[in-house]
């Protein structure tokens, strides 16, 4: 593997972030309470827990331990989703979701908490983990990528890595630095392309170099764009474009590969998976949409197809698999809009997916939907947004209500408590109410534009547009 990791300008800062445990002992243990992180569950502890310790969450500590963890959990748990580290592109698990927070409809400049000028051009997220916040630029000369390293609370700049890319085609709508990171409470994990072939890399939160994996080789009209996730040790990635398609599995601390899913050759796909609640006794699966390999349903820690849908895609995958409660929802499409929506259930009642849901009009291609409530809201390319009531057995006929807001969308909407973020191609952030009717709140102008989705980390909002990254902060 070669190191293209250049020598950054500038001075390079080391910060070291103060872990944010959280411990309370009892006796020789340690009771297991909500923290922000993903870490892997301890054994006993409620889904939305944590746990820092080798000893199984209060095994046998009686009702005295249950009672002392159902108090730690009511006086903690209202706190924890606002401060919940924004791992991976639209957050944990792709969902689009921050609950318990409160931001501005309407703002001006004056009103970011701070605001900071990115080198080159990007439509990249930020993610997070405590302190600090990790986000990329390209340089539009060389097509070099930068991971910056930010304190999150003022936009402070910490370190930053730049590694050697290349020129190559792009859509007028990509850049060099569309790919969203991936983080976990060790490292942070970027991928990008040098032209003729695709990168993932890793570092360690402070910026030194863990390791550099190549994927193979790349070609395709529109550029690169495909974005990573991290879940339990296992770095997993769409690299389908035109000339081969895969999934792949990288094994997080080393970047070596665990597993490969070849696809065959087609449309480049731009997708990023998320995943399905593990059943009982059965595997973590990772869910992949491409037009090449259809639906697919994956074993995170072998890679072995647990289901298939091959023929489910007649065309290109570049929004995301969401999971919308029991219900997981994909979207292809081409020409600016989306052409199927297709909705499976995949509930613990069904022993495998479901088609319960088929729509072709009135799709987004593009932005990835949000779950509003019941609802699911679709915002489209070219302005339109809709509401569908997912609460019904039986799918919806028409929208609740569809209303053509304006402008044209590459970037996500995302729901940040009672409203609902999206950003235009025009620099406008549009704020909606997250309602079963339609309320149009805020539409605020961003100084420039942005292809970006919106990011909420530790109670913040960040927003960012092709060449500045803003920072909201909740109402008080």
């Amino acid at each position: 593997m070669t190191d293209l990791r250049m020598i950054s300008t500038g001075e390079r800062i080391k910060q070291v972030s103060k872990q944010q445990v959280f411990r309370n002992q009892i006796g020789e243990g340690e009771i297991c309470i909500p923290l922000p992180s993903g870490e892997r569950l301890g054994e006993g502890c409620p889904a939305m827990w944590v746990r820092h310790s080798p000893n199984p969450c209060l095994k046998g500590r009686g009702i005295i331990a249950a009672l002392l963890c159902s108090l730690v959990a009511f006086l903690l748990n209202a706190q924890v989703e606002a401060a919940e580290n924004w791992t991976r592109f639209r957050g944990p698990n792709g969902t689009g979701i921050a609950s318990d927070v409160s931001f501005p409809a309407t703002w001006s400049e004056n009103d970011y908490a701070w605001k900071i000028k990115l080198p080159g051009k990007g439509h990249s997220s930020p993610v997070g983990w405590g302190e600090k916040l990790f986000i990329t630029s390209g340089d539009v000369e060389t097509g070099d990528i930068t991971l910056h390293c930010l304190n999150a609370e003022s936009g402070t700049e910490i370190w930053k890595q730049t590694f050697a890319g290349g020129t190559y085609s792009l859509h007028a709508g990509n850049t060099y630095a569309s790919s969203t990171p991936a983080i976990d409470e060790k490292l942070v994990y970027f991928t990008w392309s040098t032209g003729g072939h695709m990168h993932c890399a890793a570092l360690t939160h402070d910026g030194d170099d863990a390791w550099n994996t190549e994927l193979g080789d790349f070609a395709g009209p529109h550029g690169f764009g495909a974005s990573p996730m991290v879940v339990d040790g296992v770095v997993c990635m769409q690299v389908d474009q035109g000339e081969s398609g895969e999934l792949v599995g990288l094994d997080a601390p080393s970047g070596s590969f665990k597993w490969r899913v070849p696809r065959s050759a087609g449309k480049a796909s731009y997708a990023t998976p998320c995943m399905l609640p593990r059943k009982e006794q059965g595997p973590t699966v990772v869910v992949s949409q491409s037009m090449e390999g259809g639906l697919q349903l994956i074993d995170l820690q072998s890679g072995d197809i647990v289901w298939e849908n091959a023929e489910a895609f007649p065309a290109r995958c570049v929004s995301s698999p969401v999971l919308m409660g029991t219900t997981l929802v994909s979207i292809c499409g081409g020409g600016g809009r989306g052409k199927l929506l297709l909705g499976y259930d995949v509930s613990d009642s069904v022993q495998q997916p479901m088609e319960k849901l088929s729509l072709k009009k009135q799709l987004p291609y593009v932005p990835t939907p949000v779950k509003v409530g019941e609802q699911l809201l679709l915002w489209g390319d070219s302005g339109v947004v809709s509401m569908l009531d997912l609460s019904s057995e039986t799918p919806p006929k028409k929208a609740a209500w569809r209303e053509r807001i304006g402008g044209k969308y590459f970037g996500s909407p995302i729901l940040a408590g009672d409203k609902v973020y999206c950003m235009s191609m025009e620099g406008r952030a549009v704020v909606l109410a997250a309602s079963n009717e339609y309320q149009l709140l805020g539409d605020n102008d961003l100084g420039e534009p942005s292809n970006a989705t919106p990011a909420v980390h530790q109670g913040r909002l960040y927003l960012r547009t092709e060449s500045t990254l803003a920072c909201l902060e909740q109402i008080k």
